[in-house]
C-alpha cells in the first residue's frame, strides 16, 4: 500500500498538511503563514512537517479564523518554537486572552486526546503577540501577493475569512459549514443564524478559484464552489426550519440538540468531544429562537 504523503502542494507556494478532520495551510511567501493551528494533539505532527516545509525558516504569522478549540488548541505550542505573530479579530483576541477561556479550550482539547486514544502530557497555555485585524485589511505575504481580510461572523462572532490574492485561494474557516466526506454539509451558525447567512453570500460573492476548508478537503473550481456554497445556504435553511419546528413544541435548547445530535449529527467525519457537539447544536437552537421565535412572541 503506497503511503500517503505528510503535505502536498496545491498551487504556487501554497501547502496542505494532511489530516482528514484538520488540514491545516502554509503559504510560503517572504512571510511563511499557517492558517489555523488545529488541536493540541496534532501540534507535534505539525511541528515536524512545517520543518519539512519550511527547512531552515519558521513560521512568521498565524492567521486564526476564529477562536473555537479545534482551531487554537496547538497555537501556543507552535508559537513556543515558532515565536510567531497571531493575527486575529479583536473577539479572538479577547477570548484568548482569557484565562478561563483557555481553561475551557483545553478541557476540550483534552477530550480530543481522549477520544484519539493518546495520554496527553501538554495543555493548552494562553498565546501571545495577537494582533488585531479587520475587515479591508490588507496582510502583505510577498511583493505581489497579500491576503485580504474579511468579517464573516455567523459560525461564531469573532469569524473571519482570509482570500488570498492573486491565486483567489479562499480560507472561510467555519463560516460556511463543514463539508464531509460523502459531501453532506453541516451549518454551524453558532452565534446568529441571521449572520450566519449573510457571510455564505458575501464569501460565495468572492468568486474563489480555491476554497481552502479547515476539515475534510479542499474544493476547486468556481462552478464547484459556487455548487458548495449554495448547498451550504440551503442546509442551513432547512436545519432552521427542523429547529423552528421543534420550538414551537419544547423551548428547552438542550432537549433539542440532544434530539438532534441523535438524528442530525450521529456519525460525523468530524468528530469531536461529545460535550462540544451539544454546545455547538444548543447555540444553533438558541440563535433560531432569540432572531425568530422570540421576535414575533
Amino acid at each position: 500500500m503506497a503511503r500517503i504523503k505528510n503535505f502536498s502542494n496545491i498551487i504556487n507556494n501554497v501547502f496542505v498538511i494532511h489530516d482528514t478532520m484538520f488540514p491545516v495551510y502554509i503559504i510560503r511567501g517572504q512571510k511563511k503563514i499557517l492558517v489555523d493551528c488545529s488541536i493540541l494533539s496534532k501540534g507535534p505532527r505539525i511541528e515536524e512537517i512545517l520543518e519539512n516545509i519550511l527547512q531552515d525558516d519558521k513560521i512568521n504569522t498565524v492567521l486564526l479564523t476564529h477562536s473555537h478549540y479545534d482551531h487554537t488548541g496547538a497555537c501556543a505550542y507552535l508559537q513556543a518554537t515558532h515565536n510567531f505573530e497571531i493575527l486575529a479579530s479583536q473577539r479572538t483576541r479577547e477570548i484568548l486572552q482569557n484565562p478561563k477561556a483557555i481553561e475551557f479550550i483545553d478541557k476540550l482539547n483534552q477530550g480530543f486526546f481522549r477520544i484519539l486514544g493518546q495520554d496527553s502530557k501538554t495543555h493548552v497555555t494562553m498565546p501571545e503577540n495577537i494582533v488585531t485585524v479587520h475587515e479591508g485589511d490588507k496582510i502583505p505575504v510577498s511583493p505581489s501577493q497579500w491576503l485580504q481580510v474579511y468579517e464573516t461572523p455567523g459560525h461564531s462572532r469573532c469569524s473571519l475569512s482570509f482570500l488570498l490574492q492573486p491565486e483567489n485561494i479562499l480560507f472561510p474557516g467555519d463560516a460556511a459549514g463543514i463539508i464531509e466526506k460523502d459531501r453532506t454539509i453541516k451549518p454551524l451558525f453558532l452565534s446568529s443564524y441571521t449572520q450566519y447567512i449573510a457571510s455564505i453570500k458575501k464569501l460565495s460573492g468572492l468568486d474563489a478559484e480555491i476554497l481552502a476548508l479547515p476539515h475534510n478537503m479542499i474544493i476547486k473550481g468556481r462552478k464547484k464552489i459556487q455548487a458548495f456554497f449554495r448547498r451550504a445556504l440551503v442546509e442551513a435553511q432547512k436545519l432552521k426550519d427542523k429547529i423552528f419546528h421543534e420550538l414551537q413544541i419544547n423551548t428547552d435548547s438542550n432537549a433539542i440538540a440532544e434530539k438532534l445530535l441523535a438524528k442530525e449529527y450521529s456519525f460525523p467525519t468530524v468528530d469531536g468531544p461529545r460535550e462540544a457537539q451539544l454546545i455547538n447544536l444548543s447555540a444553533m437552537v438558541k440563535s433560531i429562537y432569540f432572531e425568530l421565535v422570540k421576535t414575533v412572541e
